[in-house]
């Protein structure tokens, strides 16, 4: 009698064969999501079509075997006859045998496996019911997962809609999370360019992908890939005052298969990357091409690295022979450029201490500590190159009770004014989580342009040119050189 439910009988007919979920697909005529949960045991085919389903799949894997001289082990694998003179008829009635066997322990369990739809209501209870809900289930996702949520950034963040993941430990490799984003609502009021970038910032083991909110925003739907789909409702407060909850892995699998092509057939405005590319047709080698620039920088000073310096980085990173090609290219485009172009630097104090201190950059894609010599000779490089490019600007954002946000900040932003990337610092990220966003549409960067220039606008912060940093180092340089002696001993 048949043990094995239908999910182990097609795999092991799969095993055996080698055949790929598409090919599958094309015998029965059904989409690949669903060949797949037929072999992860999340579906089973309709009992109506199960007999033509068998018959199709069994002649092909029969074929196969055949042609393989693989039917005795086909035979001893799945205990059928390897003499019979029909083995596509064996192999659909062991087939035709597991899928009786997963009927029969699936309505045995039914009742065990019911999991009941629920809905809440009242803006109290959804609001510690979804908390309770992605502390529970946010750290149950082992590996990497997919969070769709059609709704607008902004809007949800007026409903404190993304203080749920604060608390919530993330265990899994990688989360991304999907989400719409009016950018006329988030260029309307500086809170919402404000909770986005502390957003990011806080949230740094995260990838987050955002899509022309338009496309998105109707469906008040929030999925988490093979846990839960919440459907909700808003009142007319911009509150949600009604959810469902459906926990129910067949059906989330089903919505989930169904909605996630809503983000995949739109280019996003903006998306998380693992490397920007210094190749040919790289984002980056792009990116340096133009005339003016504007950085924002969290993550230490990663510019105007003296020659030396830059040879030691490629000596002593562990870097593949690639990357370190990469890097000579970028170093000569960036002696080209910041000896020529328009370059303005923003750092917040904090910035410079922590980089004085420690060392530590994220250098292109790689992490480096420069020793407090380099640093030294970095300090008079950068002194050296504003005395020779007038056209380098460096602000400094002190410290106050308006600007404490921005010196705890680990996220750094790059622009052309054309096009832009974020940074993370990757002495805070814990898991695999990408370490660049890629800024892909241009009013978004523009948005995002004037928000950091408006940091311009706090009393404290000031521009220095060439004469004012020189001056300002010979007033300090006794103390930066003290500091970094004791840091060699």
């Amino acid at each position: 009698m048949i043990t094995e439910d239908y999910a182990t009988a097609l795999k092991n007919l799969i095993a055996l064969t080698q055949t790929k979920n598409l090919v599958l697909a094309n015998i029965t005529g059904y989409d690949i999501s669903y060949i797949s949960k037929w072999c992860n045991g999340i579906k089973l085919p309709a009992t109506k079509h199960i007999e033509q389903i068998n018959e199709k799949m069994a002649h092909y894997f029969a074929d196969t075997l055949i042609k393989d001289h693989k039917q005795k082990a086909a035979s001893a694998i799945l205990s059928i006859s390897s003499d019979a003179t029909d083995f596509s008829f064996e192999i659909n009635q062991y087939l035709c045998s597991a899928y009786r066997f997963s009927l029969k322990k699936n309505s045995g369990k039914s009742k065990e496996y019911a999991s009941p739809i629920q809905v809440i209501t009242g803006y109290h209870d959804i609001t510690k019911f979804m908390t309770e809900l992605f502390q529970n289930k946010i750290p149950e996702i082992e590996t990497e997962g997919n969070l769709l949520i059609f709704g607008e950034f902004c809007a949800l963040s007026d409903i404190g809609f993304w203080n749920y993941f604060e608390s919530c430990h993330l265990n899994a490799s990688r989360l991304t999370i999907r989400v719409g984003l009016n950018l006329n609502k988030l260029a309307s009021d500086l809170k919402y360019m404000r909770r986005l970038y502390h957003m990011l910032n806080d949230l740094l083991d995260y990838d987050f992908m955002f899509y022309d909110s338009t496309t998105v925003e109707c469906a008040n739907l929030i999925i988490l890939e093979n846990s839960f789909v919440i459907q909700y409702s808003l009142h007319t407060t911009g509150l949600i005052d009604m959810c469902t909850y459906i926990p129910d892995k067949v059906l989330v699998q089903d919505i989930y298969d169904r909605f996630f092509l809503c983000f995949t057939h739109k280019n996003p405005l903006m998306a998380s990357a693992k490397v920007l590319g210094i190749d040919e047709m790289g984002f980056r080698t792009a990116f340096y091409s133009a005339k003016h620039f504007f950085f924002f920088l969290t993550n230490g000073f990663d510019f105007l690295l003296p020659s030396d310096t830059i040879d030691n980085i490629l000596k002593t990173c562990c870097a593949p022979e690639n990357v370190v090609h990469q890097i000579r290219h970028l170093r000569i485009m960036w002696e080209e450029f910041m000896s020529t172009v328009d370059v303005e630097f923003m750092l917040p104090t904090t910035s410079i201490i922590r980089y004085i201190e420690t060392g530590y950059m994220f250098f292109t894609d790689l992490e480096y500590r420069t020793s407090p010599q380099e640093r030294k000779a970095h300090l008079q490089n950068i002194i050296s190159m504003m005395k020779k490019n007038p056209r380098i600007i460096m602000g400094i954002l002190q410290a106050s009770i308006d600007t404490i946000d921005y010196h705890e900040s680990n996220l750094s932003f790059y622009s052309n004014l054309s096009s832009a990337f974020f940074k993370k610092n990757r002495q805070y990220i814990t898991n695999e989580a990408s370490p660049f966003y890629i800024v892909a549409d241009q009013q978004l960067v523009t948005i995002f342009q004037s928000f950091f220039q408006r940091l311009k606008q706090f009393p404290v912060y000031h521009q220095y040119t060439y004469d004012e940093i020189k001056t300002n180092y010979e007033l300090y340089k006794n103390f930066v050189e003290r500091t970094l002696g004791l840091l060699e001993e």
